[in-house]
């Protein structure tokens, strides 16, 4: 037994625009018939729909890849930084570490030597 349908039908058959379905027909992907100046559309075992989910399909795949792609660019980036930031790290402590030295060696020679006020008018 073979169904038919108008274009409008099949458009909401296949879940797309009637446009499509012209293009379709047009293509020969779907098998049709003009009857009274109207497409008269034969589904007779037609699948439309499976063609275009493998499109779909190959298409999300190839994104799928690409996201993943950058996903690993990310990790490698955020690795390289992390490493960055490590070794900015250390070196911040290290310089704190020497001008609290060098501070402490400013300090103590204040204390040591009396300023030249105080030698002049002892």
């Amino acid at each position: 037994m073979t169904d038919t349908m108008n274009t409008q039908q099949a458009a909401h058959h296949y879940q797309v625009s009637e446009r499509t379905i012209l293009r379709w027909i047009k293509s020969g992907k779907l098998k049709a018939e003009p009857v009274q100046g109207h497409w008269c559309i034969r589904l007779d075992g037609q699948d439309i729909r499976h063609d275009g989910q493998d499109l779909l399909i190959q298409q999300l795949q190839s994104e799928n890849a690409h996201l993943r792609e950058q996903l690993t660019r990310r990790d490698e980036q955020i690795d390289h930084l992390t490493q960055l930031l490590a070794m900015q790290t250390k070196t911040t402590v290290a310089l704190t570490e020497q001008l609290d030295a060098e501070r402490a060696l400013i300090e103590d020679l204040r204390r040591r030597k009396p300023s030249v006020w105080k030698r002049i008018f002892r």
